[in-house]
């Protein structure tokens, strides 16, 4: 059915609703009558053990994965349509899994963290590249922002957030926090330039 082969790419901050546009596409891709999968990797089971889950509590059934080794093979032949959520925490081979799977006619939608806590490309599971690599590679890339929550007094920042920062005890965590920790809104903050304190 697919005349259209490309890769889609959603980035983002957390809290930028990475996952809620995921979900939308796969959706229509599914409405529109093409065989769809959707993956995750399984470190990333904060709200549910069946589903990609937003923040905002949109859901859709997911297959829960080890690694790229897993989800290769997982996709099934006819699979026209393939979702990746938390891209980020895959390995660095899931960058030519993506290309080779878009040249061979299918469609691939993928979502992740752009940067980590310390506003740098987040580097894959393996260490051997980072989301920059995934990014020269994709055909559509869709950046979504956050709302900055820095509050002074009763006021709430309420610009874009293109940054977020992590907290401990809701003081700035250091930079040599570990860069990947599931985490929600008690471990992380969306931030403006203004409002991120940057690393040296």
């Amino acid at each position: 059915m697919n005349t259209n082969p490309h890769l889609e790419l959603i980035i983002g901050t957390m809290f930028s609703g990475k996952s809620t546009e995921l979900i939308r596409r796969v959706n229509r891709y599914e409405i529109a009558g093409y065989e769809i999968q959707l993956f995750k990797p399984a470190m990333d089971k904060r709200y549910s053990q069946e589903h990609v889950t937003s923040h905002d509590g949109l859901q859709k059934e997911v297959e829960f994965i080890q690694g790229l080794a897993e989800m290769e093979k997982r996709v099934r032949p006819t699979t026209e349509v393939l979702g990746i959520d938390e891209v980020q925490f895959m390995e660095s081979d899931v960058v030519n899994f993506c290309d080779t799977y878009a040249q061979d006619g299918k469609i691939v939608v993928a979502s992740g963290l752009l940067k980590d806590f310390q506003d740098k490309y987040f580097i894959f599971k393996d260490k051997l590249k980072d989301m920059s690599a995934l990014l020269r590679i994709a055909d559509h890339v869709t950046y979504l922002k956050a709302i900055c929550t820095y509050q002074e007094g009763l006021a709430i920042c309420g610009n874009e957030a293109t940054r977020v920062q992590r907290v401990i005890d809701g003081k700035v965590a250091p930079a040599d926090s570990p860069t990947v920790k599931v985490g929600g809104k008690k471990d992380y903050a969306p931030r403006c330039r203004k409002h991120f304190q940057f690393y040296d």
